[in-house]
């Protein structure tokens, strides 16, 4: 519907009113010949500015009823789907699946702090005693072995409320870890008590504890258990498959366990020979008195190869003595003897038959005592 009024010979107000699709009543200014009103005298002009204010009056009054509007559909119709606004999506690794890993869990002998928000004369340091106990001011003793911090939060929250704290904010850190110790001895860098937190394998405590030392032989021992509590158990690793990353040799580690590196068993070189020492024997390695002559660099120039001798300690701690000829066994006239640990190959200066009888006795003790030694 459109309605027109004149106030001046040259400009006409056009009022247009439109509901179609709830859109808002217009109200236009247009020269007069865009319409086709008459012109207004007097009288006429007084009803053109009634029927202006009234125009406005129902331009404030119905506008904001129309987009009030909600029409209904007639029941033939399908209703309009309304969007709603899409929830957003977690980011890439933070959602529900993410794997958390598992809480630490407090031992005997670990240090915690404790603090109370509403209570500062409340905060300690404590350590936990072997029974598994701690003692806090105001409430007594509480149980923290085997607790998660969560757990012993709660743990301490419940006792404050029983007459203390309506509603006390406790945290529980754990600042030393002293109840998952790992030892380990042996040939080793850095031998001691590690400790571990969370999963811990066999190669990653030995990486902690500064590697291999240079005597470590082929074995790695582990001992599992007290014998009292629980049964003690005993694993032999070979150290090559452990080095060659097989996964199966590099087990888990649990708190209490003793690592033992096996020393390698040794030989010695001595007496006329350009190296004297002692040497490892590695693995399952066959080691023979050619190999240990060229571990102490050969024999010197005043040796006496045809008179050199292989002095063992036999299964009843007597002493056995093997006579070598070096100068036989480098021209191939004689078997090349295998040696065995502990073993000493002796070659003496050139002239001299044998050692002194107190030379022999002297590696005799050598050799007797090493195999109480480490």
């Amino acid at each position: 519907m459109v309605e027109a009024f004149r106030y001046s010979p040259d400009l006409a107000v056009v009022f247009t009113r439109s509901f179609h699709e709830g859109h808002a009543t217009e109200l236009k200014l247009v020269t007069r010949e865009d319409t086709h009103v008459p012109r207004a005298t007097g009288a006429r002009f007084a009803r053109w500015c009634a029927g202006v204010v009234s125009a406005l009056f129902a331009l404030l009054v119905l506008t904001p009823a129309v987009s009030a509007q909600v029409v209904s559909p007639d029941p033939g119709e399908t209703p309009a789907v309304v969007r709603q606004p899409a929830a957003p999506r977690p980011l890439a690794g933070l959602g529900e699946s993410t794997l958390t890993p598992t809480e630490y869990r407090i031992g005997a002998d670990d240090v915690l702090s404790i603090t109370v928000l509403q209570a500062p004369e409340l905060n300690t340091s404590v350590r936990v005693a072997e029974a598994g106990d701690i003692s806090l001011p105001l409430i007594g003793v509480v149980h923290a072995s085997a607790l998660t911090t969560r757990e012993l939060e709660n743990a301490i929250k419940t006792r404050l409320r029983e007459g203390f704290i309506r509603d006390p904010e406790v945290t529980v850190l754990v600042t030393e870890i002293r109840s998952r110790g790992v030892s380990v001895v042996g040939a080793i860098q850095r031998p001691g008590v590690i400790q571990v937190r969370g999963t811990t394998t066999l190669l990653e405590v030995l990486s902690m504890a500064g590697g291999l030392s240079a005597n470590a032989g082929d074995s790695v021992v582990v001992v599992r258990g007290n014998g009292q509590t629980t049964a003690q158990q005993t694993i032999d690793i070979k150290l090559k498959a452990l080095m060659a990353a097989d996964m199966a040799a590099n087990i888990q580690l649990l708190p209490g366990d003793v690592v033992n590196v096996q020393s390698a068993a040794l030989i010695y070189v001595m007496g006329s020979v350009n190296k004297p020492g002692a040497y490892a024997m590695r693995g399952n390695d066959r080691l023979t008195v050619l190999r240990a002559l060229a571990y102490g660099e050969g024999a010197a120039a005043a040796a006496g190869k045809s008179s050199a001798f292989v002095l063992r300690v036999g299964d009843q701690g007597e002493r056995v003595e093997i006579p070598v000829n070096l100068d036989d066994i480098l021209k191939g006239r004689a078997p090349d003897i295998e040696m065995q640990a502990q073993d000493v190959l002796f070659v003496p200066e050139n002239g001299s038959k044998k050692a002194s009888i107190a030379t022999i006795n002297y590696l005799t003790r050598i050799i007797s005592l090493r195999g109480f030694l480490p």
